[in-house]
């Protein structure tokens, strides 16, 4: 796996550690002339349709702080999926799809939950997210088409960005292709 950015990673006994510095973030918003780039990102490249499945335990210190899966074609085009800090004033599960510019979308309210397990299906240009308190019960975060290359970088990112940083912790990491039968449920 390569890492881009800054940040460190520390991998042992099938657990990922990554530390996000301090304002790291991928979001496009230039209605409030936001374009960052820069948060860490351990990744492989993949080649058609797969299914990544990580359990997600971000250390909280500030606003938007938050770890998950992330899918990246270019600095225009990429989705995350993260377990978050949000300014709702409780953790959740957030996606961003980031053509050209980036969406934010926030899901249920993960208060008292130190960490999920994350899902990302892609099947030709249709992707599914997913989350699990259990890794085996997954329940749908979003459902949509985007056009993406045949291969993408997809990994585990952690981010920071109005924070002074903030550790994640990836256990589990599942980057392949199996068979999902129903992919609204997940399984």
């Amino acid at each position: 796996m390569n890492l881009i950015n800054k940040g460190t990673y520390n991998s042992r006994n099938n657990t990922i550690e990554i530390e996000a510095y301090t304002q790291t973030d991928f979001f496009i918003d230039y209605r409030n002339n936001i374009n960052k780039h820069d948060a860490p990102f351990l990744y492989q490249e993949v080649s058609g349709d797969f299914v990544a499945v990580v359990c997600v335990k971000p250390n909280f210190r500030d606003l938007y702080d938050a770890g998950g899966l992330f899918i990246y074609e270019d600095d225009s085009h990429w989705i995350k999926l993260e377990f978050e800090n949000t300014d709702l004033g409780y953790p959740s599960i957030v996606s961003v799809i980031t053509n050209e510019t980036s969406d934010d979308s926030n899901g249920e309210k993960m208060q008292g939950f130190e960490e999920v397990y994350l899902q990302v299906i892609r099947r030709n240009d249709y992707w599914v997210l997913h989350y699990s308190i259990d890794g085996k019960e997954w329940k749908m975060v979003r459902y949509f088409r985007f056009q993406m290359k045949e291969e993408v970088k997809v990994g585990i990112e952690a981010q920071s960005p109005i924070g002074n940083g903030t550790k994640v912790i990836f256990r589990e990491l599942q980057i392949g292709n199996k068979e999902i039968v129903n992919i609204r449920n997940g399984k």
